[in-house]
Formats: structure tokens, sequence, C-alpha cells
């Protein structure tokens, strides 16, 4: 005797249908629901939206339409963009770090030197 059940997915929020008849499974001696989708209730008025009877998902729906397809070739281009002045900015930088840590070298190496000229003198008291 098939019954109807409604299976409310939380992650979508929609209410499927289904048609569900009792099968006996000899293997594990238990009865297993066979169940045969019916489609989705409207959350505003609760009719039952049928589906196509077709397994599966639409072709459409694989395919991405040109719009998209554009959208999406000016975020990659955009993107790249970004990452090459990204890119510029850091070999700047590590230009900038290296001038900088010669300048450092230099400072040490005066440091040093007055260092080794003082340890040198004579002690006045």
């Amino acid at each position: 005797m098939p019954t109807i059940v409604q299976h409310y997915d939380k992650k979508t929020g929609k209410t499927r249908v289904y048609e569900s008849t009792p099968h006996y499974d000899p293997v594990t001696k238990q009865s297993r629901p066979k169940r045969k989708y019916l489609g989705t209730l409207d959350s505003e008025t609760g009719e039952l939206i049928p589906s196509s009877g077709r397994r599966g998902r639409t072709s459409s729906s694989r395919n991405v339409t040109t719009t998209e397809e554009g959208i999406a070739s000016a975020k990659i281009t955009d993107l790249q963009k970004t990452i090459s002045e990204k890119e510029a900015e850091i070999a700047s930088l590590q230009s900038e770090v290296e001038a900088l840590k010669a300048t450092i070298r230099s400072y040490e190496k005066v440091c040093a030197s007055i260092s080794n000229a003082l340890g040198k003198a004579p002690c006045v008291q």
C-alpha cells in the first residue's frame, strides 16, 4: 500500500515529496521502503510542484551560459591583473629590503672599525 512521504531538507530549505511502497528484503528479513520522487512542495502555497519524471539533472543546468562565461573570463582577467600588480610590488619591496640590508652591513663595518679603534686606544684616567 503506497503512502506519501514528505522529507524536509534543512540544507536547502525545500520539502520533497515521495511515494513510498514497502518492500520485503529477504536477505535482511526486514521491510524496506521503495520511494518514487514526485516533486517538491511550494513553501508559500503548499502545492506540489511535480517533477519532470526524468532522472538526473537537465543538460542546461550542466552547461554554463555564455553570459556566465563572459563574467567568469572578466573576473579571471581582473584577478590576473591584480596578481601581476602584487608581484611587481613584491619585487620592488624585495629590492628595497636588499638595499637596506646593504646599508646595515656598511653601518656594521663602520661600527666594527670604531670599536676596534676604541679598543686599541689608550685609556685616560
